[in-house]
């Protein structure tokens, strides 16, 4: 009984931390409505430039969670002008300014209160409507072709088939950053970025649950899932990611600069994934070897579609030692290995409902759970889950195991 309780509370989690497709919908709706600004708006600056807008980050890839003890959102974007603009000719400062004007002009004419902010490698937007967000909008060029081939020579020697690597690498970009010094002046020292790249690796992982995907083609009624929206699969991958960010939240509520970042949670997830098409199985997959992913020298977590990128490369900084940032990560991975455990190991509808509000912030209805799987009363402790079947050794605070 205990492996199907698993699975509805992890179920019942998932749904109440998730946010309804409207939501996606009035986001997408903002961004979408901004690109078209850009590219068609007499008044936009950038429309000679073939600028193009997308999402990043966990709106892209489905795994946004509702605010917790917030009420905003943020929305990640890029702005990619497609031509004209190259590291020969503009600064990075140059690029941001002129995203910058464009962006005050569209505030201005869709009367957005709230001042256009600057942040260090994005401009802020923020609305204040049915769906209050931010909208962060990173200025960004196409990568040129010698570093999109040392990407690509990357990825091949880090594991990933060639056709992949050299697609993805087309995908890279080149970002501003007020904080590089060669800010202000034309240089080819830009910071690399592939958030399209990324989001392509992170749907080849969802992808392995193939029959999932073949039924969820055959209930959508297309050909190909890829015609349904990537925040409409809810894979266990996702749902478990976004489960685990969640308890992240919880667990580091009065620490928020020392909590394990989303891209090294998301990306050791991911890799973990074998393809398991139930929750629960999907999760005690990754809970049992994401820490056997971090390796031992840097990049600790490398970037999958950049694998000289570390995605924990604050950890050996003075200020990530000052924050225990590596101590933490492993403090969560163990108390997350340790509270799943529990979760998997009793039967009791009542104490678990409890650790659910207690980790997760959720408030679950015992009595419809109890209906859903047939308990008329509390209770019955025991079972195997994954308190029995995550290893017993403690983790290893120094990593292990290679890329790939």
């Amino acid at each position: 009984m205990s492996a199907q309780i698993l699975k509805m509370m992890l179920g019942e989690i998932g749904s109440s931390i998730d946010i309804p497709d409207s939501s996606y919908e009035t986001a997408y709706a903002r961004y979408e409505d901004l690109g078209k600004w850009l590219s068609e708006n007499p008044k936009s600056k950038s429309a000679r430039f073939k600028p193009h807008v997308f999402a990043q980050g966990s709106f892209r890839l489905g795994t946004v969670i509702r605010p917790w003890k917030r009420n905003d959102y943020d929305l990640d974007l890029s702005c990619k002008l497609q031509q004209g603009i190259t590291k020969e000719n503009y600064t990075q400062e140059q690029l941001k300014k002129l995203i910058g004007a464009d962006l005050e002009a569209y505030r201005i004419e869709h009367h957005i209160e709230e001042e256009l902010e600057s942040r260090h490698r994005c401009w802020r937007l923020i609305y204040q409507d049915q769906l209050n967000f931010h909208l962060d909008t990173v200025p960004c060029i196409p990568e040129n072709a010698l570093i999109r081939g040392v990407l690509q020579e990357r990825m091949i020697k880090a594991g990933t088939v060639e056709f992949f690597a050299k697609q993805v690498a087309q995908l890279a970009v080149s970002i501003t950053d007020d904080r590089k010094k060669s800010y202000r002046v034309i240089s080819p020292e830009w910071n690399i970025s592939n958030p399209e790249g990324y989001a392509k690796w992170f749907e080849t992982r969802m992808k392995q649950a193939k029959r999932l995907f073949e039924s969820m083609s055959v209930k959508a009624k297309v050909a190909k899932v890829d015609a349904i929206p990537v925040y409409q699969w809810r894979t266990p991958l996702q749902r478990c990611v976004q489960i685990l960010k969640r308890h992240r939240d919880i667990m580091f509520e009065k620490d928020i600069e020392g909590h394990p970042i989303s891209a090294i949670i998301t990306t050791l997830a991911a890799r973990s994934y074998q393809g398991e098409e139930a929750i629960e199985d999907a999760m005690q997959a990754i809970l049992t070897k994401m820490g056997d992913l971090v390796n031992k020298q840097e990049p600790r977590v490398p970037n999958p579609v950049n694998p000289a990128e570390d995605f924990a490369d604050k950890w050996p900084t003075d200020k990530g030692r000052e924050l225990k940032l590596e101590k933490k990560f492993w403090q969560w991975l163990e108390q997350a290995r340790t509270d799943f455990g529990t979760f998997s190991s009793s039967n009791d509808i009542q104490y678990l409902s409890e650790k659910v509000k207690n980790k997760f912030g959720a408030d679950l209805n015992v009595d419809n759970l109890r209906k859903k799987i047939g308990l008329s009363s509390g209770i019955v402790i025991g079972g195997k889950g994954l308190a029995d079947q995550t290893p017993k050794k403690a983790v290893d605070h120094q990593g292990g195991g290679r890329f790939g």
